[in-house]
Formats: structure tokens, sequence, C-alpha cells
């Protein structure tokens, strides 16, 4: 049952990095040359992981009067990688209105929820009495976070 997890895990996070760097803009609605080139710019800034000045950029591109569609996309790639997984749920949301056929944002979206997930039961952990216990439910507390955590390729050791 292991290897199921890491092969969806391995093909969940190499597809998840893939369609953060390439959502096509090919599928946005028109916008006009000056918004282009702010997306432009603001791509090569996420690429070069400078997310403060590709976020500035692409919160001006997703508010009126501009509104790219494809910014709140970009915008929940970047709150996921800085962490802020409430923010990247709500983008990620904005851009499913949008293109709800494209698979990697529900995939972005799942990924956010075993991220959220994952966390919980790491902080739930730290107040545990007797993390050893063997009784039912703390076993299967702690064989649903490695599994969540093998899903990300995060060793317990890592974590402790």
């Amino acid at each position: 049952m292991k290897t199921p997890f890491k092969l969806l895990l391995a093909l969940s996070f190499c597809s998840f990095s893939y369609s953060c760097a390439s959502t096509n803009s090919a599928d946005a609605q028109p916008i006009s040359a000056t918004s282009e080139s702010t997306r432009e710019v603001a791509m090569r800034a996420y690429a070069e992981g400078d997310f403060h000045l590709a976020e500035g950029l692409l919160r001006t591109l997703a508010e009126a009067p501009v509104y790219d569609p494809q910014a709140p996309c970009f915008l929940g790639a970047i709150h996921y990688r800085q962490h802020a997984y409430q923010a990247a749920l709500r983008r990620f949301e904005e851009c499913r209105n949008h293109f709800p056929e494209r698979a990697e944002i529900w995939f972005n979206t799942a990924a956010t929820h075993l991220r959220l997930a994952t966390e919980a039961l790491l902080t739930g952990r730290s107040y545990q009495n007797n993390p050893s216990a063997a009784n039912g439910v703390h076993q299967q507390y702690e064989r649903l976070l490695q599994a969540l955590m093998e899903l990300q390729r995060v060793h317990t050791k890592e974590v402790r």
C-alpha cells in the first residue's frame, strides 16, 4: 500500500510544480499590452523565486479595472509556496470559477488541503500526553499522519 501512496505523491507534486509554472495564458481573456507585460515580469519574478514582487504585480492584475483571470491562479501558487494555505485555497477557488475544466487547479486545491491536514496532525501530535500509547485512536492518528507525510515525501525524523 505504500507504493501507491509514493507514486501518487510523486505524480502529485511533479504535477503541482509543473502546473504552478505552466498555467497556460492562452486560455485567459485578452488583457492590455501593459497588463501582459506586467504578467510577464511577474512570471519572471516567480520563476526566480522573488515571490514578493510577483505577488505585488499579480495582485494589481487580479483587481479591477484590469482583472486578469489568470492572476488568482498564480497568486494561489505563490501563497502555497509561502505556506499561506488558507489564502492559497481562496485564490484557487477564484481560479476554479474561471477555469473549472483545468485539472491542475483541482490538483492544487487538493495538495493544499493535504498540506493543511498534515500540519493539523503535526500540531496535534505536540499535545499528545503519551504518543507511544498503543490505543487504537493513536495508532490510526499516526498511520494517517505517516501516510500524509509520505504523500509529501516528508519523513518523520525530519519533522520531530
